[in-house]
């Protein structure tokens, strides 16, 4: 996963979720600055809230409204709003809740239309988590949301890291409904999960080294649904490679530097492999686009301009 993303403030992200990169130690750089998940160490790079501020448009930015109570079914979720027009909706990354994973770029973005985020179920004050999810159940329980709060349709969808899996299920599922995709530093199909091209392009477990047992570790919890956070079955990695090319416009926006990893890690190597499955991202969309971010200082604006973008498709 990889690319300073808009969240965790975006101080780095490797190609592996940010959950990793914390508890490896690794400098990962979400993109939106001071919003997003995660918290930014010192000199890490990460966009400040001021920095987001500065760079808004003049328009006044909206305020998020009180949490609500939206029900799917028997399970209840979570969710916040701001602002009005066209309806936008914000899927964080694995395990990020609403209240950690943006930052202020809901309100930013709220200046351009409808914003919303929510709390996946065991994520933040959501319902518990199932035994069992898949990207299609997840994708389903985001319907359901942008149901429950009465969101108009077509809806932009913009999906952070392990977000746009869900992100784009829920698009190839609702075509009709997706005015748009974005999509920020995605896990493409065929990275990650048991038979992923990540776990073979690591070196094999060391017991003398902590730094990539540590790597591996977090993998192996990632990948078994009993300790999987979110009990995201295995699985859905498979059924991710075989979604189908939908007519959505999609913008992929990508990081421009390689992120650290353990040092028994091949990382140009690593990195190398993400960016050309980001071709496979891009496959999914015959109105596709790829977008580099330079400097992670550059996420806000870049995320505002694919918006702008996506709400014009």
């Amino acid at each position: 996963m990889g690319t300073t993303t808009a969240r965790r403030h975006r101080t780095g992200t490797t190609h592996g979720p940010r959950w990793l990169t914390v508890v490896v130690a690794m400098a990962l750089a979400p993109a939106l600055a001071g919003c997003p998940s995660g918290s930014a160490g010192a000199g890490d790079g990460a966009v400040t809230t001021a920095t987001v501020r500065a760079t808004s448009t003049v328009r006044a930015t909206p305020t998020l409204e009180p949490e609500r109570d939206v029900a799917v079914g028997d399970r209840h979720f979570k969710a916040r709003c701001a602002g009005s027009g066209p309806s936008v909706v914000l899927v964080a990354d694995y395990g990020r809740a609403m209240d950690d994973a943006w930052g202020t770029i809901p309100q930013t973005l709220a200046t351009r239309g409808r914003v919303c985020v929510y709390d996946r179920l065991g994520v933040g004050r959501s319902d518990s988590v199932p035994d069992r999810q898949t990207f299609a159940s997840l994708a389903g329980d985001l319907d359901g949301v942008i149901s429950g709060l009465g969101l108009t349709r077509p809806v932009v969808v913009l999906g952070d890291s392990l977000g746009a899996p869900i992100a784009l299920t829920w698009t190839s599922r609702h075509a009709s409904d997706a005015k748009a995709v974005v999509l920020l530093d995605p896990v493409p199909p065929g990275y990650f999960g048991p038979t992923g091209a990540l776990l073979r392009l690591l070196p094999p477990k060391d017991p003398g080294d902590p730094e990539l047992g540590g790597l591996w570790a977090d993998l192996d919890r990632f990948n078994t649904v009993a300790t999987n956070r979110e009990s995201l079955d295995p699985a859905s990695w498979t059924a991710y490679e075989r979604l189908p090319m939908t007519s959505t416009p999609l913008y992929d926006l990508v990081r421009a530097q390689v992120q650290p990893w353990p040092a028994a890690v091949d990382a140009d190597a690593i990195d190398g492999v993400w960016r050309q499955y980001q071709r496979r991202v891009l496959a999914l969309s015959s109105q596709a686009e790829l977008r580099i971010v330079p400097k992670p200082d550059d996420w806000p604006t870049m995320i505002r301009s694919a918006l702008e973008r996506a709400l014009q498709s």
